[in-house]
């Protein structure tokens, strides 16, 4: 078997539970999914599966209906996913030796290795792909450095979390930023990474018992910036921390560019009922913001306000919708690029600061803290509303 260019391999084992019917059903999920070479076998104690793809995304979709039919067969009083373990690696295959599919097999065995029962493991380059095309109710955890054989290069595994559908009014985060620019950029300096990790985790514990923290990272190149605070932003997630992220862009014509990503994402992935509790009262000033979350939520198409009186109004509605979000989950909110930020951007982050600081939320800002940017601008106002919350990191 021989290949060239990027591939995907699946291993899937199911224990001594189940026998050749489902592995028989995981064959036909393999195959409708595009996977080739599938080696099956069998023994009284496991049945393990192995196929290739050509997209990361075919075998990670081959995945999750693997997982779901188990969770289909399991007994409600036991862990769905416990006799099953799966591992997927992706890699550019070659063919000489060194990256043929064989030996790719034999690497995503070995990570399979590491999988608990119930966990379904995957490799960064999977991740970055795959990441974007997950249902909602499904999460990539990071869970460290891994090395698939002596002669090749450490590489970061993620978790497949299956919970089904979000409940009890709690969306999933965006983090597809962070496993790509950790993915990319891993020329970034050990010790810039670790001051930050040991920073923002720091001020998280503070988070968590509902002192608000604001972190400023500024220095060093862009790439070491979003690499620093990607690392960190896993870190927490995996942790249980709801991660939202946005970023301003230089010259764009959109007023509060990073806070609409962040909180566009978040309602995109939460449900119409709770974002109508969430925004009660709101709906108007919130569609002014995104107005697909107003036509949700019942509010009407309003051109962009301008009046420093409607101003002031959308801010408290996004204060009231960050509140009752953190009320629910503790929360990190990354916003990138800070420099670029308008100066009602700079307000309405200063407020949010103000009225929060009593509240589970962690808000990370990067970007150059030059002379005369609004991130100065900022921190004087963050700094003068609760110093003691306050953290600068510069690369």
């Amino acid at each position: 078997m021989t290949a060239v260019g990027p591939i995907t391999v699946l291993v899937a084992k199911f224990d001594h539970r189940y026998g050749d019917a489902e592995a028989a059903r995981a064959y036909d999920i393999i195959v409708r999914a595009g996977g080739r070479y599938i080696g099956v076998e069998a023994s009284p104690r496991h049945r393990v599966l192995n196929a290739c793809f050509r997209s990361a995304s075919d075998a990670t979709r081959a995945a999750v209906e693997i997982a779901y039919l188990v969770i289909g067969r399991a007994c409600p009083s036991e862990n769905p996913l416990a006799g099953l373990r799966i591992a997927l690696y992706t890699a550019d295959a070659q063919e000489d030796l060194e990256r043929s599919p064989e030996t790719m097999v034999l690497c995503t065995t070995n990570l399979l290795a590491r999988a608990e029962p119930g966990q379904i493991l995957l490799t960064a380059p999977t991740a970055v792909v795959a990441g974007p095309t997950l249902p909602p109710g499904i999460q990539l955890l990071d869970r460290g450095l891994w090395t698939p054989s002596p002669s090749a290069p450490t590489e970061r595994i993620y978790q497949m979390s299956i919970s089904g559908p979000e409940k009890d009014g709690i969306a999933g985060s965006n983090l597809g930023w962070a496993r790509r620019a950790v993915h990319g950029h891993g020329d970034t300096p050990a010790a810039d990474v670790q001051t930050v990790v040991k920073s923002v985790h720091n001020a998280w514990q503070q988070t968590l018992t509902g002192r608000a923290q604001l972190i400023l990272l500024s220095g060093g190149r862009p790439e070491s910036r979003i690499a620093c605070a990607a690392e960190a932003a896993l870190r927490l997630h995996a942790e249980g921390a709801l991660v939202l992220y946005g970023r301003w862009v230089r010259d764009a014509q959109v007023p509060y560019r990073a806070f609409r990503d962040a909180l566009g994402f978040y309602a995109s992935r939460i449900g119409t009922d709770q974002l109508i509790a969430d925004l009660e009262g709101w709906a108007d000033k919130i569609a002014r913001l995104l107005p697909e979350v107003g036509t949700r939520v019942g509010g009407p198409h309003l051109a962009q306000a301008a009046s420093d009186v409607d101003r002031a109004r959308i801010f408290e509605a996004v204060e009231t919708w960050v509140r009752a979000i953190a009320k629910r989950t503790p929360m990190v909110v990354v916003l990138d690029d800070a420099h670029w930020a308008e100066p009602a951007s700079v307000l309405l982050l200063a407020h949010l600061w103000h009225t929060c600081r009593r509240h589970r939320l962690t808000l990370l800002i990067t970007g150059e803290a030059d002379a005369g940017n609004p991130l100065n601008r900022l921190m004087d106002l963050a700094t003068h509303i609760d110093a003691d919350g306050v953290e600068r990191i510069r690369l």
